[in-house]
């Protein structure tokens, strides 16, 4: 793998892993010795991680990650759930017995990890089953399209399983979905996907105590 290549990837896990945090400077002489590099494929990492909206750089302070605005957030969502869905409706006649399989060993395993109180395991898994769902769908385009905005939501979607019970919350929701897609009913799936992406929407929106402004009195 080309240098460039293999920095913009290391920085990108560090992002979206949570290593870096939102609103964070990338420091470019630190990453340069972390990864071995000179400054200058810190610098086009950043700039390509720009590009795929991770990062901002800003003229003469530098790069920083991308602190995603709540109304820009609740608009991924719309999108991503959309893209989700759609990718349950063309999986569920399709999924194989091995890829059935599999996203029900990654629904098993989110409820272990609900059991443990393990966010993070819960955290990578749930996002894994989101991935495999859209990988193993028939159609490249959705896969590409979802990905894409996903990996934005990851900047704040930890936020959405503070509390223990919306992690199980969101795995009856899974279950649900994966019950669909093994049925084979492609309308059921996209109709369950739909609805674990409001679910989904309406956790973030709590977690981060999201209210709307009041209204203006009309007494004087």
């Amino acid at each position: 793998m080309a240098t460039a290549a293999r920095v913009r990837q290391a920085l990108e896990a560090m992002i979206l892993g949570g290593e870096i945090a939102p609103g964070e400077r990338l420091n470019e002489i630190a990453l340069s010795r972390r990864l071995g590099v000179s400054r200058s494929p810190v610098r086009e990492a950043a700039r390509a991680l720009e590009r795929s909206g991770l990062v901002t750089v800003i003229l003469n302070r530098g790069a920083f990650v991308r602190e995603l605005a709540v109304e820009e957030a609740i608009d991924t969502y719309e999108v991503a759930t959309l893209l989700f869905a759609q990718a349950a409706r063309r999986l569920a006649p399709a999924a194989t017995a091995s890829q059935a399989l599999e996203l029900i060993g990654l629904v098993e395993a989110m409820e272990r990890a609900i059991a443990a109180v393990d966010r993070e395991a819960f955290f990578e898994r749930n996002s894994h089953l989101h991935r495999r769902v859209v990988e193993m769908a028939p159609n490249r385009e959705i896969e590409r399209a979802y990905l894409d905005y996903t990996k934005r939501l990851r900047l704040l979607r930890r936020r959405s399983f503070e509390p223990a019970e919306n992690m199980a919350e969101s795995n009856a929701e899974h279950r649900r979905l994966v019950d669909a897609i093994l049925a084979g009913d492609g309308e059921s799936a996209r109709a369950r996907a739909e609805e674990h992406g409001r679910a989904g929407r309406r956790r973030f929106l709590a977690a981060i105590a999201y209210h709307q402004p009041a209204a203006p009195s009309r007494t004087g």
